[in-house]
């Protein structure tokens, strides 16, 4: 399995409209791709003024992200036009899973 770490800086004063989007456009696109096993959306911890914001994907392999994200898939996917307007700077990392705990 591999891990697909995405991570990105939100233009301040946009979160809601960021949180917007990933809920009614980037999350829903995410969930219909064939060989992801899960998603996890992280924000800061309440009481931060950090702007970033992170996702961690888990995939069954690495041909499964190839076809979600295409010939591009070592970077960010690129943003439609709307989201541009309050995601300022983001980056993505994969990694081969190399143990796990579940309790």
């Amino acid at each position: 399995m591999i891990m697909r770490v995405y991570r990105c800086t939100v233009v301040p004063g946009k979160e809601a409209e960021f949180r917007e989007f990933g809920f009614t456009k980037g999350h829903p696109w995410l969930r219909t791709q064939p060989g992801l096993v899960a998603f996890y959306a992280g924000r800061p911890l309440p009481g931060s003024d950090d702007r970033s914001r992170c996702m961690v994907q888990i995939w069954e392999n690495l041909t499964a992200i190839q076809t979600a994200f295409g010939e591009d898939w070592r970077n960010p996917r690129k943003l439609p036009e709307e989201a541009r307007l309050f995601i300022e700077s983001a980056s993505v990392e994969h990694y081969d899973i190399a143990d796990e705990f579940r309790s």
